[in-house]
């Protein structure tokens, strides 16, 4: 599968979205909006799942030493604890919480935000960030294909359960290896699994998750709903899909871009590419292939979500 690198060029954002104002931030720009000054992000919360490494860490760590308020997340607790402690050593004056929950476990997911719920009143920000690749094909306890539970359901019903909570910005990570089009025949792997299949499958649905949420948020008046190719990266998931030929974690600023940027605060429903609006692919933009994907996803998560008006 081809792949390639996201670069952090920020001139040329559609609509002209890094113009004007923001044009005056230089080193804003240079840092992606975090580092103007030691608490920028004063007083917000920013919610980042699967953040015990990776990109998610990386983005835990930006949020922190912008004086954000960031919890995080993990399936180990000792890997948790661990990444607690060191964004708890980089913050610079917001509070860090941390929770250990499966996501491959509809219950665990709902536990989740109930948790969250209880100790927290108001999220600014959620990155829907976790994901795995899996290279056999594994089902879950609610008897789910691993990719298709992890990558695509969970982050549905997350958001469902935290949407009344969360005031600003949802950020969901898709890929540049989305594929062009929803087997809706082979969403569990039906037809034989495929390591490289099933991780495509679901970028292209969360995609079209995206693009979905945003139309009906619009309608309400809700956050702006985003999704974005996190970029080539060196993580545990490029190696075990593609090998290590990426740029190192700690360039792939592109989700703390999209989750505090002021440049990009009204944008909604769009795919992001190297800190810029690319189209999404192929069937993402379909209404009929929207509409159809909720279906399922609600009937596969018990998701509730508040009426259209």
């Amino acid at each position: 599968m081809h792949l390639e690198r996201s670069f952090t060029g920020l001139g040329s954002c559609k609509y002209g979205l890094l113009r004007s104002s923001c044009a005056l931030l230089p080193v804003a720009r240079r840092a992606l909006g975090v580092r103007a000054s030691s608490n920028s992000l004063q007083g917000k919360t920013y919610l980042v799942t699967g953040s015990t490494d990776g990109i998610g860490q990386h983005t835990a760590l930006n949020l922190a030493r912008a004086g954000g308020n960031v919890i995080i997340h993990g399936r180990s607790s000792q890997r948790v604890d661990a990444s607690r402690q060191r964004i708890e050593k980089a913050a610079a004056g917001g509070w860090v919480k941390a929770y250990t929950y499966d996501l491959s476990s509809m219950a665990s997911v709902r536990d989740f935000a109930a948790a969250v719920r209880h100790d927290v009143q108001t999220l600014n920000v959620l990155l829907n960030n976790a994901g795995v690749f899996e290279q056999r094909m594994s089902k879950t306890v609610d008897g789910f294909e691993m990719t298709w539970s992890v990558n695509v359901m969970a982050p549905f019903l997350f958001t469902s359960l935290l949407l009344d909570s969360i005031q600003d910005r949802i950020v969901n990570v898709s890929s540049i290896s989305a594929g062009s089009s929803v087997d809706f025949s082979n969403l569990q792997q039906e037809k034989g699994f495929s390591s490289h299949g099933s991780y495509a499958l679901s970028k292209i649905a969360m995609m079209a998750f995206t693009a979905k949420l945003a139309k009906r948020l619009q309608k309400q008046g809700g956050p702006t709903v985003n999704c974005l190719d996190p970029g080539t990266v060196n993580t545990k998931m490029l190696e075990a899909g593609w090998g290590m030929c990426g740029m190192p974690v700690s360039a792939a600023n592109g989700e703390t871009f999209l989750a505090t940027d002021p440049c990009v605060k009204a944008t909604t429903g769009e795919y992001f590419n190297g800190n810029r609006v690319v189209s999404m692919r192929g069937e993402a933009r379909k209404t009929k292939v929207q509409d159809r994907l909720w279906t399922i996803l609600e009937q596969q998560t018990g998701a509730v979500w508040p009426q259209q008006s």
